[in-house]
């Protein structure tokens, strides 16, 4: 990379804070859906299509936009240090936190979750939901938001399996050579198609659901790994950079329109009405669009060094792993509140965020927790403007 490309570091990370962050706002926009998520808290009391529309439009880019960004980071990393050094980095930042949640973190996530099911969804008696909820709670519930961990250390070892000696001594030479522009329309173009071919083979509806089971899915591996390995592409053909960062407007807009228009199709009554299979093909037009022009955004505005946003980004990761149980148990504390419906979205968000802050600032970026999250940070070096 050059030091100009360099530069745009400084955008991507903050580009990576943004997508863990926008994934609070998406659960908190979640039970005020006029179409809420299976097992989840519904508010029947307040609901809008405004936050349906919100959750379709970041479910569009967010997650893809993370593995994307994870995927440069990846090969910069390893070239940066080597094989052994990037087995331990990663290890540390990804391996011991994921494995740390799911024993800490992950129990007060599900905990709400359960007590809503048992206690006011169903009709159980009381006894029998305590019992039933006491019981599930120390059962395995899957990994709630923290697949998106484990999904990555799988990329990372298929990364390092193809960098590995043995392997690329079985690659063809054209194949190592390989190298993609991305902001160029016709390489961009491609990526929509093998996008479009994976929803069309493996995905029944123009949404890609969550899975959060132990055993990874085929379907999600090729998909989030598409992200992974174009975000690797990226960084080996870096100049690209600058061509998609000069795109942001036309790929936002475009992709923003699409969305608009296939939130209408397939949520809103409309009574409009598309093949599947166009309306799969568009929603992977809108991803890849969304997708690049987001980055492309960060690139754009946030490519300079900014202690406020160091900081966030920093706290990203932590805010991000405690949030669901928060948002959650304040969703369903609201549902029989006094709370004026359009303030309880606001008041979700706005508690979980203090919540997430405040123990960060306090407990967790200068012990070891903020070591392995994101490494030793000085108190005072980093002030807030």
């Amino acid at each position: 990379m050059t030091i100009q490309d360099d530069k745009r570091i400084y955008g991507l990370d903050a580009l990576r804070a943004m997508a863990m962050l926008l994934g609070i706002v998406l659960h908190a926009a979640i039970a005020y859906k006029v179409f809420p998520n299976p097992t989840w808290p519904a508010d029947d009391a307040f609901h809008s299509y405004w936050y349906d529309g919100s959750y379709w439009l970041i479910h569009a880019f967010r997650m893809q936009l993370f593995y994307l960004v994870a995927g440069f980071f990846a090969r910069m990393l390893y070239l940066k240090i080597g094989e052994r050094k990037f087995i331990v980095h990663r290890i540390k930042r990804i391996a011991v936190p994921f494995a740390g949640s799911l024993v800490f973190i992950l129990p007060f996530t599900i905990a709400p979750f359960l007590y809503y099911k048992y206690f006011i969804a169903e009709p159980f008696a009381y006894e029998e939901a305590r019992a039933l909820f006491r019981t599930q709670l120390l059962r395995w519930n899957g990994m709630a938001h923290l697949w998106f961990l484990y999904y990555l250390l799988i990329f990372y070892a298929g990364m390092l399996l193809f960098l590995h000696k043995s392997v690329q001594r079985l690659v063809p030479a054209a194949w190592l050579k390989l190298t993609f522009n991305f902001g160029r329309a016709p390489q961009l173009m491609l990526a929509v198609l093998v996008l479009a071919g994976i929803q069309l083979a493996f995905f029944e509806g123009p949404v890609v659901e969550v899975s959060t089971g132990i055993f990874p899915k085929i379907s999600h591996l090729l998909y989030y790994g598409l992200f992974f390995v174009i975000g690797y592409y990226i960084h080996k053909n870096a100049g690209q950079l600058e061509l998609i960062a000069k795109r942001t407007g036309p790929l936002l807009v475009t992709g923003v329109v699409i969305a608009l228009g296939l939130f209408i199709v397939t949520v809103l009554p409309a009574g409009l009405t598309l093949p599947l299979g166009i309306v799969k093909a568009g929603s992977a037009l809108q991803t890849m669009l969304l997708t690049f022009g987001g980055m492309g955004f960060f690139l754009k505005y946030m490519n300079r060094p900014n202690d406020t946003v160091r900081y966030i980004s920093d706290a990203a990761y932590w805010l991000y792993l405690v949030h669901l149980g928060v948002v959650a148990g304040l969703q369903i504390l609201f549902l029989q509140s006094a709370v004026p419906g359009p303030l309880r979205f606001f008041l979700v968000l706005l508690i979980t965020a203090g919540f997430g802050i405040g123990t960060y600032h306090l407990f967790i970026r200068y012990s070891f927790i903020g070591n392995i999250l994101h490494g030793p940070r000085t108190r005072m070096k980093y002030v807030i403007n």
